[in-house]
């Protein structure tokens, strides 16, 4: 591979095959579960996602400097990369002119894929970007014979069907090719042994261009002729949607309609466009944008097709293009005109189907994201980078969208586009420079649809812009239904938004709206005076739906529920800072305390309460809130901040349990700054207050983190009596959450005493309940454990492909600062002594105090000094640690051991 002009020589397959499967998706995460069954197959993996990490850090070492290129995201690995042979192949084929046809297939150096051709993907991938050379070689020859070439393609042309004998316009290619040559009999008895080959191996019959080609041989006629057309032009090349016009155009050769439906600026009308221009037949377009009334649509009809328009009907492709407002007049003249002719074919566009007879619908979407890439990237002159994917995701990948941001970079650069995409309506607004197409904006395009819906279909249209992420129908009767709506409107209404694919309908059944939609629509939201009616309702369903739950009872299903409407609680939460909401915000941040304590998202968590903190409410919500901000700011290093926010509390706490959170973070922050003795103290209090109102969840938890506690001091006798105490408690109480924690927790105190089985068998076990709750800081803490075990053992690569892999997939902003302890030690001992340093500078940076991190850096720091040579600087460092432990009864022995290589006695 290349980066940056410097050649990179990959020696194992298996990362010379992820790099090529990530380059493939073009900027696209790609998913641990697809990626491992591409890479190894559907067999039974032990712990594929670990095998990926493992892999992955091997491909970032070899990439050296480029190693960033490679990153993880929740959604999978990403590889910042595009496979640009593939891509400008790709082009060629769109852009259809013979001088990039040619470039393109000069690209091919053999088959595809050939050394990955082992690898279960590699199979399949390289037979179609074998199949993408045939295409090109196909269209290359085909615009020879369309520019009159003949009998000297003949050799190049058997040859290609004799390796492809079930391709159909290559044996019409040949038999054209012949037929041009004199040699009549040979290019009928081409197409002879094409039809026994389909149905010998097929069973089927050839297309009608095939036969159609026959027929004008066996009369002599000259076959290829352009039929006649009346389309409007095109003005830019057609990129994106290729399968999608071969689709098209296959079914109207075996049905009579086909409407192609979709959202405004989807690129309907271009996609039959582009189908017209490659039918074998003649074509009328009748475009009803200027058309206003259903008596106009007969007198334009007849100004395209003539006085005998039935005549000149009959055999042809009849485009009607965007009859969504006059759709029932629309819908009647067509199937007036199917009706009196016999081989008529009608290709529709529209935002709903026509409801006619026979009718097949297509949806078009979205382009993929790649094409969507593609696309920009051809309009604006850009280079494929993560700018280019974000603009593009930002308009949905809507053609439009991206046509128009595309234009853009005629006054902004793509860094600028790209930090202006939440003011995406106004940026496009000012449509294409000389276009004469009906949307030139993508606000233009949504007015469009807009201004064709009635009172109450706008209403709910607008009013739905507050969800985020999808809706349930009975979300939306609890939120919409107000000041004209009432609730036997919705569903009703609802259905009609779809139809008009203003918003989609998912399995559940659950409704979602394109990002673009959704901005349109709620700037119309602001237009009125509903706004902040509908965000009230909106947070107060949120509200219910979070209270309604019990993360005690099912964690996993009840996760399950809380994760699919998470962008709906965080938007309504983020929504209510600042306004009069606040105070509800507050209480709902609350109530999603275990949730977010469940999936790990302890950033996510801070951010929101920093934002509602000061809202108003009653004394006992304020206590909560300020234990469980101060909570979340221990988690993330914030361990002054967190002292504060618990002062705050304590004087607002009237009742026991909310005593006991605070005792329980209490502790949780000592441990945080490195004083194992103060937090043993905090427990323990709270350990006897859970007791004596024999409250189990909380006996456990306070059990658990006085254990933690334990550890760091050195007592791990006692550590681990309280964590198998605490894990019995989770295990009966069927707390899946807790248990999985505890586990991780009891792993460390195993490992800190050198029971590597032990406490690898625990973490087993929690990765396996930390996985089905969708719980990070689990999958992190497993992820830990087995790098230490590693390291303990003396597999310092292996140690240091797994810290490096548990790092990149840590959420944004938590604390790393142990992790990146452990990894410099790892490296010290490996002799990378400069990444050891970088590494311990990073975790020194993390806190400005001199907490646990800073404890855990001293040792490795002082290592690090013995290893460079200066053995007085090392010994100086051991021994101010070694003082400051006894000061602080620190005597964790993972940490207190490298002392010993040290020195300093």
């Amino acid at each position: 591979m290349r980066v940056s002009d410097v050649t990179i020589t990959l020696d194992r397959p298996l990362e010379r095959a992820l790099v090529a499967r990530l380059s493939l998706a073009r900027g696209a995460a790609v998913s641990d579960e697809r990626l491992a069954r591409d890479l190894w197959g559907d067999v039974d993996l032990a712990r594929p996602r670990e095998r990926l990490r493992v892999l992955a850090s091997r491909l970032r070492a070899n990439l050296g400097d480029a190693a960033s290129a490679l990153s993880r995201t929740p959604a999978g690995y990403v590889l910042d990369a595009s496979p640009s042979d593939v891509v400008a192949a790709e082009a060629a084929l769109s852009d259809g002119s013979r001088e990039a046809i040619s470039q393109a297939l000069a690209l091919w150096r053999g088959d595809s894929l050939a050394d990955l051709r082992a690898v279960p993907f590699g199979f399949a991938e390289g037979e179609r970007l074998d199949g993408l050379r045939v295409d090109l070689r196909v269209a290359y020859l085909s615009g020879l014979l369309d520019g009159g070439a003949g009998i000297e393609l003949r050799a190049e042309l058997e040859e290609l069907v004799g390796s492809h004998p079930l391709h159909e316009r290559l044996s019409c290619m040949l038999a054209l090719c012949l037929y041009r040559g004199g040699r009549q009999a040979d290019a009928l008895a081409a197409l002879s042994q094409l039809r026994m080959r389909l149905s010998d191996e097929l069973g089927v019959d050839p297309a009608p261009e095939t036969v159609s080609m026959e027929l004008q041989i066996l009369r002599q006629e000259a076959p290829g002729s352009a039929p006649k057309r009346r389309l409007p032009a095109a003005g830019t090349t057609f990129l994106g949607r290729d399968a999608d016009r071969a689709a098209v155009a296959e079914r109207l050769s075996v049905t009579r309609l086909v409407t192609l439906t979709g959202v405004a600026g989807s690129g309907k009308t271009r996609l039959a466009l582009e189908v017209a221009r490659v039918v074998d037949r003649p074509v009328v377009w009748l475009d009803l944008t200027a058309v206003r009334a259903e008596d106009e649509i007969l007198p334009a009809l007849i100004a395209e097709a003539g006085d005998d328009y039935l005549a000149e009907l009959e055999g042809a492709l009849l485009v009607v293009d965007n009859a969504e407002h006059v759709l029932p007049a629309a819908s009647s003249v067509v199937s007036e005109l199917l009706s009196h002719t016999g081989k008529l074919s009608v290709l529709a566009t529209s935002q709903r189907p026509l409801l006619v007879e026979g009718e097949e619908v297509r949806h078009v979407g979205a382009l993929p994201p790649s094409a969507a890439s593609l696309l920009f990237c051809d309009r604006s002159g850009a280079e494929p980078s993560a700018d280019v994917d974000a603009i593009c995701a930002a308009v949905d990948h809507l053609p439009l969208g991206v046509e128009l941001a595309a234009g853009l970079t005629r006054t902004l650069s793509v860094p600028q586009l790209a930090r202006r995409l939440d003011d995406r309506l106004r940026l496009l607004v000012g449509g294409l420079r000389g276009s004469r197409q009906r949307h030139s904006s993508l606000r233009a395009a949504l007015d469009w649809s807009h201004e064709l819906l009635d009172e109450v279909q706008q209403a709910v249209l607008r009013r739905t812009g507050v969800f985020l992420g999808g809706w349930t129908l009975e979300a939306a009767e609890e939120v919409l239904a107000f000041d004209g709506l009432d609730v036997a409107d919705i569903a009703a209404t609802l259905t009609e938004l779809a139809d008009r694919n203003l918003i989609s309908v998912s399995e559940g059944p659950r409704f979602r709206m394109l990002e673009t939609v959704r901005h349109y629509a709620l700037d119309k939201l602001r237009d009125t005076a509903e706004g902040d009616v509908v965000r009230a309702r909106h947070l107060s369903w949120c509200s219910g739906f979070v209270a309604g739950r019990n993360l005690r009872e099912d964690a996993a299903a009840v996760m399950g529920e809380l994760y699919l409407e998470w962008p709906n609680l965080l938007s309504a939460m983020e929504s209510a800072a600042g306004t009069e909401r606040a105070g509800d915000g507050l209480r709902l941040a609350v109530d999603m305390q275990d949730a977010w304590m469940v999936r790990g998202l302890v950033v996510q968590a801070a951010r929101v309460y920093e934002d509602l903190i000061d809202a108003e409410v009653p004394d006992d919500v304020r206590a909560l809130a300020l234990c469980n901000y101060g909570f979340f700011c221990t988690q993330i290093g914030r361990l002054t901040l967190a002292t504060s926010l618990l002062d705050r509390a304590a004087p607002l706490v009237t009742d026991d349990l909310v005593t006991i959170r605070v005792f329980y973070y209490r502790a949780i922050t000592e441990i945080q700054r490195g004083y194992p003795a103060q937090a043993i103290s905090w427990a323990e209090r709270g350990h006897v207050a859970a007791e004596r109102i024999e409250h189990l969840t909380y006996v456990s938890a306070l059990g658990c983190v006085l254990a933690i506690a334990q550890m760091y001091a050195g007592d791990l006798d006692a550590s681990l009596r309280n964590h198998l105490a605490a894990n019995a408690i989770d295990r009966s109480l069927g707390d899946e959450h807790g248990l999985a924690r505890g586990l991780v927790n009891e792993s460390m105190t195993l490992l800190s005493g050198g029971d590597t089985e032990g406490a690898l068998a625990r973490a087993d076990e929690a990765e396996a309940l930390s996985e089905r709750l969708g719980d990070a800081i689990g999958a992190t803490h497993v992820g830990m454990i087995r790098a230490r075990a590693a390291l303990l053992a003396g597999r310092l690569d292996e140690a240091v492909d797994r810290l490096r892999t548990v790092l990149d997939d840590a959420e944004a902003g938590a604390d790393t600062g142990l992790l990146r302890v452990d990894l410099a030690y790892a490296l010290v001992r490996r002799g990378d002594l400069a990444e050891a340093a970088a590494e311990l500078a990073l975790a020194a940076s993390v806190s400005d105090e001199q907490d646990l991190t800073w404890l855990a850096v001293q040792p490795v720091t002082a290592v690090l000094a013995a290893e460079e040579g200066d053995l007085a600087r090392a010994g100086e460092i051991a021994a101010a640690a070694r003082a400051e432990f006894a000061a602080r009864g620190f005597g964790w022995p993972f940490t207190v051991d490298r002392l010993d290589a040290a020195g300093g006695r």
